[in-house]
């Protein structure tokens, strides 16, 4: 293939991968970005309807705490008087000027006083799912119903006592609040309950939906998942507690979010769906598409012109180059090169005309370089003696100038790795790892210590391209090595305590038993489970249970002679091993361990005195003479131990039977 060719098939592929590679980092970083926009377009449509459910609410609990502190209705739930107080005050015009759809006055027990039930049409009404209301009666006593059941009725004497709720009753949405009746100042003992609301019927969703710059949805409530977040505002001093769902993509072009509402006692009662185009993802994907086309362009004709000024510029200079330089004899004399420009191709022939007098120098400078590099450099004879080094390799090993020439190459390694070595060198000469071999292993310095180095070794060969020796580049791996063997040591420690983790366990028990068996000696297993862990985590958090497993960490370790033999499984599970210990010393150390963990934790404050471990033990012959038997019969005993509570228990085969 000609050079012209190959310029060809190397620009084609590298302007494809560059179109490749820009469309990818506008996928990546420019629709991300984009997505990102139209992200927080949605979610500001999310917080936009939670601010309005919240005016909404606000607006109709004030609304209903102006009448329960009016005086006229706390002295008509005083004596009863006037007769005609919800025919002159609960009449439908007033209810439909404060947008109320029904408005009930409760006595302090909770029987209807005064109501007034202006519902809009059955038909206009907004079911949600399957159920439907069946009629206003009903409605009307799932709805009063519901509101003791929230405890709107629960005011304990305090005055101001007020709830908004959102609530899904027989299928129908409405917003119901509720405030204490007291008198005008709300200095008076509360003398019952005024409750009032609207329902969410079409009229009034469409007018919540022309608010919006997005679809809205109303379905009904079911369970928020883990990934949902909690909206802070004033609905929850209310009673009313929303959720919002991460973002969802539902194509590429719509995106989705969901509001969950739930009601004072936690309960989930609707769920309001927000959809909303992703308009500037799609615009962007069009003007990277178009920006692509004309980049694609751009670059064809910027390549044609390259390949043109190639073609005048450098290709046919370089084929003049090469003729001439083809032509260059045997004769002491070299001809010098014509092309003597300027640019990189006169360079080149200036470069050749001197390749020839730099010849007589390359073994000065192949010295140079090897005394340069940072790497140790090493030529070894077919006896093994060494022939040379260079200074990299002289400073690493910490050896004076010229102590290393003529010694044999056993003098720097450790005995161990000495056969090795013979054994390597031995395959790279006869053709085996294709006449290279690497090897890795301690080297002795001149003060006796060792320090972990690789080298590669090559063959030497003579004139005769015959075997001479090694040669090779020794290169300082000490920090990777001591690296890995702290990676090693991660992996069998529990990164929350310190202590041998699962894995360590399940290792030094099958040769804690392989050695116990050989020795013909007993072995201990203790199995410690704490109680009531849970509630800690469930009462304070996970940062304080995790406070809490490290402190009972130190102190199991330091009840013990050797804590290397306690391992923590996971959770709030560990285990100790206690090689050639009888039953009497095993329960001694369950003692002592329950002992020490007896007095109760002061972690950040808190106070934490219910934790108990409860103990099982199993004993090597006894109880069983394999790790999976052992094991189960410590976890046996333990739930035995468990049954009461903060004490140890050894492994009982009758116990274990009617456990089973």
């Amino acid at each position: 293939m000609t050079l012209r060719n190959r310029l060809l098939w190397l620009f084609a592929p590298l302007l494809l991968l560059t179109l490749l590679i820009v469309y990818g980092l506008s996928e990546r970083i420019l629709l991300q970005r984009f997505d990102g926009e139209d992200r927080s377009r949605l979610l500001i449509q999310a917080e936009h309807l939670h601010s309005l459910i919240s005016h909404a609410l606000q607006r109709n609990m004030a609304l209903s705490r102006s009448y329960a502190w009016w005086d006229y209705s706390y002295q008509y739930l005083l004596d009863g008087n006037p007769a005609d107080f919800a025919q002159r005050n609960l009449d439908p015009s007033r209810l439909a000027s404060l947008d109320f759809d029904f408005m009930v006055f409760l006595d302090p027990q909770g029987r209807v006083a005064a109501e007034q039930w202006v519902p809009p049409d059955p038909l206009d009404m907004l079911p949600i799912g399957q159920q439907r209301p069946r009629e206003l009666d009903s409605l009307r006593t799932d709805i009063l119903a519901r509101s003791r059941q929230l405890g709107s009725l629960e005011h304990a004497g305090d005055a101001s006592h007020g709830l908004g709720q959102l609530l899904l009753v027989q299928g129908i949405p409405l917003l119901l609040v509720s405030h204490a009746v007291s008198n005008s100042q709300g200095s008076a003992d509360p003398l019952g309950t005024l409750l009032a609301g609207h329902f969410l019927d079409d009229q009034r969703l469409a007018s919540l939906q022309s608010q919006l710059d997005a679809s809205l949805r109303l379905l009904p409530a079911g369970a928020a998942q883990d990934s949902w977040r909690r909206l802070d505002g004033t609905l929850a001093a209310a009673g009313l507690q929303i959720q919002i769902s991460p973002r969802r993509w539902l194509d590429e072009e719509r995106q989705q979010v969901e509001l969950l509402l739930s009601n004072a006692l936690g309960e989930p009662e609707l769920r309001l769906q927000i959809t909303k185009e992703r308009t500037l993802y799609q615009q962007g994907r069009q003007a990277i598409r178009f920006f692509l086309g004309a980049a694609l362009l751009v670059a064809l004709c910027a390549m044609l012109v390259v390949y043109l000024g190639l073609e005048f510029w450098v290709l046919q200079r370089i084929e003049r180059l090469q003729r001439e330089v083809a032509a260059i004899g045997h004769d002491a004399h070299l001809p010098r090169l014509s092309d003597l420009g300027a640019d990189e191709l006169g360079r080149l022939s200036g470069a050749l005309n001197h390749m020839l007098e730099r010849l007589e120098q390359s073994e000065a400078r192949d010295r140079a370089i090897l005394d340069s590099i940072q790497d140790g450099y090493f030529e070894i004879d077919a006896g093994g003696k060494i022939l040379t080094v260079n200074r990299a390799l002289e400073r690493l090993l910490d050896y004076p100038a010229g102590h290393l020439i003529g010694r044999p190459f056993e003098d720097v390694l450790s005995a161990e790795e000495v056969g090795r070595a013979r054994k390597l060198f031995a395959q790279a000469r006869h053709g085996q790892d294709n006449g290279t071999t690497a090897f890795a292993a301690p080297f002795k310095r001149s003060d006796g210590s060792l320090a972990h180095f690789e080298t590669r070794v090559s063959l030497l060969k003579d004139a005769q391209d015959q075997f001479a020796g090694y040669r090779g580049i020794l290169r300082d791996i000490s920090d990777q090595v001591a690296y890995q063997n702290q990676l090693l040591d991660l992996a069998y420690r529990d990164s929350l305590t310190g202590l041998n983790n699962r894995k360590a366990f399940a290792e030094q028990l099958t040769s804690s038993l392989h050695r116990a068996q050989r020795q013909g000696t007993a072995l201990a297993l203790l199995y410690l489970d704490l109680d009531r862990f849970k509630e800690v985590n469930d009462r304070f958090g996970h940062d304080i249970g995790d406070t809490l497993l490290i402190a009972i960490a130190e102190r199991l370790r330091n009840t013990l002679r050797q804590p290397d033999r306690l391992y923590r499984l996971g959770g709030d599970e560990f285990t100790l091993l206690m090689p050639n210990a009888s039953l009497e010393a095993a329960q001694k150390l369950a003692e002592r361990l329950l002992a020490a963990l007896a007095s109760p934790f002061e972690l950040h404050g808190v106070g934490i005195d219910f934790v108990t471990p409860s103990i099982g033990i199993a004993l090597y012959p006894e109880h069983a003479r394999e790790a999976e038997t052992l094991i189960k019969a410590a976890d046996s005993a333990m739930y035995q131990a468990k049954q009461q509570r903060n004490r140890a228990c050894l492994y009982s085969a009758a116990e274990h039977l009617r456990q089973h």
